[in-house]
């Protein structure tokens, strides 16, 4: 059977990208779709039809199956691959494709629907012999206080994934409320309310099988990876192999992840998931019958193309390979990059990446659409992109993963970079200690990284760097010759004034020979040397020690740098001015008798816990925001009474909204 002709791509960003690119290898004729404040993205320009969604939400986009279906038909395409996330798991859309004689690349919609159950998916792999967490199916209006519960508890989505609907439930007092919330965060993303609660295993780590099947019966597996750290459920680090597992362990993963795909003929490109306890016993979690977001790491490591297999799955070839010739050879570990802010409660950020240090390396695989300027949108994902190294062993993938982030300084939307660096640096994560826990338990220790601030080591670096942007003459083609920098001469004996962080330093510009620029800070003479890197970076070396310094201009002469992945405000004399790094707080006191409480980002007002002319207290929970599939949680800043409530919910807000007005 023949490739399709023409594929139509139900998703965008980074994922658009791969699975076009992996079509075109092939020979296949590609269809981007996208919303109008996406349509300069790479993916879009890499296809060869385009055809926009127009400006609306998710429902009237990437989840319009009416509407994706017109378009596949109208542009004579054959084929549909939903990638991850949207669509990609709802029966009701591979159904409709089938109706339309249109292949989807995935499993058939009887197994979309049956795995999409995480009870039934469980109620199956229980009458396989496969170990699970025992459970139970709950309506969140069902009255708990006479059930005789072993805490902790998990709360799950019956529908669904990602960590959406997923709480840790500690007593008996608080699981009403954990059920309500994670009941209408079901009904939210997965449009059906449906929970069920399980035993919490403490410590546990995360351990996934990547399965292909075609139509012909024939199901391997690709190993396994490793996905522990988390934080809020979501993964953020990914590795493969788990090399914590002893090999009868992982035999015993491997071989139930192949029976439960035999059992329901599983077609495509698959994950099965397994928790796994501090004794090495093994439960099945759920069956992910897509494409992951962390493919790539099991990619290295096997030289397999995940995607390329999923095109010949779907035109009805046979697998490409046999168990037998599957092999793991080295480590991959993959990290993934939002925009968010960690300084902040890792609420959502948004904004345009104006400036970025990529690595380059052969062994660091970039996965990202960041194409003219990528606009991080509210609207969509968090993901900006992932780093993917791959070493001879874990220790090298990681070191190398390390070297490779230390230098990326985003200067844009806030990221997690500097979390995730954090996160590779601490000594459990090195020595393979970790858990689905780890996020949290060590909460307070990756986050205390520096927040702003120059430290007494970066300093002369930030200021050699304000020198360069401040004094060099306008054609910068000689960057090391101090002769070269307009007046720097007759500077040389004079103080200037540079502020780094809001704090103004006077410093004299001196050198001893031409060729070593130099300055003077409190009798102190430091020489560095300068070197360009990429369009918006400088390398500054002081003492034999780099520092990549990646910067952009802001108003008023102001520039943004960022070194080590921690941003910096650095002013020049005459335009020195204050501009805080997170913007306006969530609360603008208007009185002493009353406070308007303002939204702290773009968002959706999913729940409001208060009504008006209730008193209330500091630290009591007002409404809930999501933003980017992340639900923020606005608490009460003092006692007060609720005078006003100006947001509905449903209702879509914006950065520095009034939504609340206290009064005394």
């Amino acid at each position: 059977m023949a490739f399709p002709d023409k594929l139509l791509v139900a998703n965008r960003g980074e994922i658009a990208l791969r699975i076009i690119s992996s079509a075109k290898l092939l020979g296949i004729k590609t269809v981007a779709i996208f919303s109008e404040s996406e349509k300069e993205s790479g993916y879009v320009s890499l296809a060869n039809e385009k055809i926009s969604l127009g400006d609306g939400d998710l429902a009237a986009t990437f989840l319009n199956i009416g509407r994706i279906i017109d378009i596949a038909v109208s542009t004579g395409s054959d084929a549909i691959h939903p990638g991850y996330g949207f669509l990609s798991e709802n029966p009701d859309f591979a159904a409709a494709c089938s109706e339309n004689k249109i292949i989807f690349v995935g499993p058939e919609p009887e197994v979309l629907r049956l795995m999409g159950n995480k009870p039934d998916a469980k109620k199956l792999a229980a009458s396989l012999g496969i170990p699970i967490i025992s459970g139970f199916t709950i309506n969140h209006q069902t009255e708990t206080s006479n059930f005789e519960f072993d805490f902790p508890l998990m709360v799950k989505a019956s529908y669904g994934g990602g960590g959406k609907g997923m709480k840790i439930v500690g007593n008996k007092e608080e699981l009403s409320f954990q059920l309500n919330r994670s009941a209408r965060m079901a009904r939210e993303y997965f449009g059906n309310g449906e929970i069920f609660v399980e035993k919490y295993i403490r410590n546990a780590r995360h351990v996934e099988v990547q399965i292909l099947g075609d139509k012909f019966g024939n199901v391997i597996h690709l190993y396994e990876r490793e996905c522990s750290i988390q934080r809020n459920h979501q993964k953020l680090i990914e590795e493969a192999p788990a090399l914590f597992l002893s090999p009868d362990l992982r035999e015993k993963i491997l071989s139930d992840a192949l029976v439960i795909a035999k059992a329901v003929k599983y077609s495509g490109a698959g994950t099965v998931e397994f928790l796994v306890d501090q004794a090495g016993n093994h439960y099945f979690m759920e069956m992910n019958p897509r494409i992951q977001v962390e493919h790539a790491v099991t990619e290295q490591v096997t030289g397999i193309d995940i995607i390329t297999e999923q095109l010949k799955i779907a035109s009805g070839l046979t697998l490409s390979y046999v168990q037998e010739e599957v092999v793991v050879v080295g480590h991959a570990v993959e990290i993934r990059i939002y925009a968010e802010n960690p300084e902040r409660d890792f609420r959502p950020s948004s904004g345009q990446i104006l400036s970025i240090n990529l690595p380059v390396n052969q062994d660091v695989r970039i996965e990202a659409d960041l194409e003219n300027k990528h606009l991080a949108c509210n609207n969509f994902d968090p993901l900006l992109l992932k780093l993917i190294s791959t070493g001879k062993n874990r220790e090298n993938a990681v070191n190398l993963l390390q070297t490779s982030i230390r230098n990326l300084n985003i200067i844009g939307p806030e990221t997690n970079v500097k979390y995730l660096e954090t996160i590779l640096e601490h000594e459990l994560y090195r020595q393979n200690a970790i858990s689905v826990e780890f996020c949290r338990t060590h909460h307070d220790q990756l986050t205390s990284y520096a927040k702003g601030q120059a430290d007494a080591s970066l300093l002369p670096f930030l200021l050699a760097f304000g020198i360069e942007k401040s004094y060099r003459e306008k054609n910068e083609t000689v960057l090391n010759d101090p002769w070269n920098y307009q007046g720097y001469c007759r500077l040389s004996a004079q103080a200037i004034s540079l502020s780094v962080d809001n704090t103004i330093h006077r410093i004299y510009l001196a050198y001893q020979d031409r060729s070593i620029p130099n300055f003077s800070l409190n009798g102190c003479t430091t020489s560095y040397h300068t070197e360009k890197v990429g369009n918006d970076g400088i390398q500054i070396t002081i003492n034999g020690e780099s520092k990549v310094i990646q910067h952009h201009q802001g108003p008023d002469r102001e520039i943004i740098a960022s070194c080590e992945n921690i941003r910096h405000s650095i002013n020049f004399p005459g335009s020195l001015r204050y501009y805080p790094e997170t913007g306006l707080p969530p609360v603008q006191e208007t009185s002493n008798q009353s406070a308007e409480i303002v939204s702290p980002l773009h968002g959706k007002i999913l729940d409001i816990y208060i009504s008006e002319n209730q008193l209330i207290k500091k630290g009591d929970p007002l409404l809930v925001i999501e933003a980017m599939k992340t639900e923020n949680h606005i608490l009460a800043h003092r006692d007060a009474r609720v005078k006003k409530i100006k947001v509905k919910v449903g209702a879509q807000v914006t950065d520095r909204m009034p939504l609340i007005l206290l009064e005394d």
